[in-house]
């Protein structure tokens, strides 16, 4: 009886395991994106199978689901280059506030401050479940 319930709950893991496994239908293989064209297709098809539209239909739904998948990344495209930009103000700043400290703290002061800054990193990549210098 043990036996029987052990290989039917490694039949299921197994098959989930490989359910894993498959590819996702929203990006392509290596995690690539799909591009804006790709991603309007896959939804008109999804519209067409589950709405039964017609050829006609079909064509019009592509279109609009193509034009609202470019404008959406376009949205992405701003919204990166927004980030960035404040990634890089945000660097610029760190920079300049750690030329303050200099001015300030005495080289043993600074080294114990840069220690302690990378230990809160450290810390902070642990916990997000990150490993060391993965950056």
């Amino acid at each position: 009886m043990k036996t029987k319930f052990f290989l039917s709950l490694l039949a299921v893991v197994l098959s989930l395991s490989t359910y894993a496994q498959q590819p996702r239908p929203h990006l392509q293989g290596g995690g690539m994106y799909l591009t804006a064209d790709e991603r309007a297709e896959i939804r008109s098809k999804r519209m067409q199978k589950s709405l039964n539209l017609n050829e006609e239909q079909y064509k019009k739904v592509l279109e609009i689901n193509l034009e609202q998948e470019k404008k959406n990344e376009e949205l992405r495209k701003a919204h990166q280059a927004e980030m960035n930009a404040r990634r890089e103000k945000m660097k610029a700043e760190h920079e300049a506030l750690i030329k303050k400290f200099e001015s300030v703290l005495t080289p043993e002061q600074m080294k114990t401050l840069k220690e302690n800054q990378e230990k809160r990193r450290e810390d902070w990549q642990e916990r997000r479940g990150r490993r060391k210098g993965r950056r």
